[in-house]
């Protein structure tokens, strides 16, 4: 189940980058060829879909352990003393992982509320942009709970 969640993790991730790239390219090309023709939402769009990734990928950098972390502290302390930092490490994300998600599941509700749209010609729902903070950090809540069990129970993750 979890190789299956990580798949799709980065394979979403993958996808919404590349689709980034590649409006960005053509909107590069577009300026060139028919600066008429270029839409007025190419890099509202951009942003929405590196949004959404950059929220996707979060979670993965934890779980990879590619977060920032003060290695020269935590390589001279006793195996005990690095045990009780990472479980440390673990719940203070959690809890500000789950209160960031909170407080973004609530900018997505007050955007759904006023029916915030974008300016541009797409009038794009904001709250479907905004919901990637509640969705990446709620991932990312998940991982430091799943390594916080896996510590506790003595289980590789």
């Amino acid at each position: 189940m979890k190789k299956l969640l990580v798949g799709l993790e980065t394979g979403a991730t993958g996808l919404l980058a590349l689709a980034a790239a590649l409006l960005t390219v053509s909107e590069s090309v577009l300026r060139y060829i028919a600066p008429t023709k270029l839409p007025d939402w190419g890099a509202e769009v951009t942003i929405y879909l590196v949004g959404w990734a950059v929220m996707l990928s979060a979670s993965r950098l934890i779980r990879d352990r590619m977060h920032v972390n003060v290695e020269m502290l935590s390589e001279r302390m006793t195996p005990g003393l690095q045990k009780g930092l990472q479980i440390f490490a673990c719940l203070f994300g959690v809890a500000v992982s789950t209160c960031i998600a909170f407080a973004g599941w609530q900018m997505v509700d007050f955007a759904l509320l006023l029916g915030e749209r974008s300016d541009s010609s797409i009038r794009f729902p904001m709250w479907a942009y905004y919901s990637a903070i509640p969705v990446g950090f709620g991932l990312c809540s998940a991982t430091y709970f799943w390594q916080l069990g896996c510590l506790l129970l003595k289980r590789k993750d």
